[in-house]
């Protein structure tokens, strides 16, 4: 198994990350690249351990994780992933800071680079999620202006198999179970939420709940659950 990088390998890829950082913040430091490209090696076997198990074509041929930088979902969860790595390296520093921000401009995808994200993620339209320092289990699903944040200082514990629908929200200390699902707009507001549970509307108004089978996690990945 390995990574396929279109349209080009390894080291194009990071200096083609750092051109883009420059354009958007171009005082860089005289280091930035060389971090960039310390880091990369980590970052892309994290995202083909990640990809390879995403369960639609794009991101996987014959058995080997597909990166292109033209597919803006995969991309966003390459940049979190890198900026994370370098973070873990050396925290909190300014290329990590940077490449948070190139994320965001690009993809309009707020996901910090001190967040730890499950070894296995999926980001699908990625644009208006925001994504906090949440406990992740394996198996995660985000999409577009997704939210998951804190109150009063407390973020949400979620378990394996989380997929999120359009415009979902999880705020607060929410203990989420395995193989749980939220349908479109639906809000949840210091909730703990059981396993094996399909949930669909509004903290304020109704809440419904519905068993589910593990048919959507198997969707979404090839998955171990």
């Amino acid at each position: 198994m390995s990574l396929i990088i279109a349209p080009f390998g390894a080291e194009e890829l990071a200096a083609y990350v750092t051109r883009q950082m420059d354009h958007f913040f171009p005082h860089s430091g005289p280091d930035d690249a060389a971090i960039i490209s310390a880091a990369m090696g980590k970052a892309l076997q994290r995202l083909e351990h990640c990809f390879v198990r995403i369960n639609y074509p794009s991101y996987s041929r014959d058995g080997n994780a597909h990166l292109s930088i033209y597919h803006s979902d995969q991309y966003a969860a390459f940049l979190v992933l890198l900026s994370n790595q370098i973070h873990r390296e050396q925290a909190h520093h300014p290329v990590a800071q940077k490449l948070f921000g190139l994320n965001k401009a690009l993809h309009g995808l707020n996901c910090m680079y001190d967040v730890e994200l499950p070894p296995v993620f999926w980001l699908l339209h990625s644009v208006g999620a925001v994504i906090g320092k949440a406990a992740y289990g394996n198996y995660l699903v985000v999409r577009q202006n997704c939210t998951i944040g804190a109150l009063r200082g407390e973020y949400p514990v979620i378990g394996s198999g989380f997929i999120m629908s359009s415009g979902c929200s999880l705020i607060g200390r929410c203990l989420v179970g395995d193989n749980v699902m939220l349908g479109p707009d639906t809000a949840l507001l210091e909730k703990d939420l059981p396993s094996d549970t399909l949930v669909t509307g509004h903290y304020a108004l109704e809440l419904k709940y519905k068993p589910l089978s593990k048919r959507a996690l198997a969707a979404h990945f090839h998955h171990e659950l």
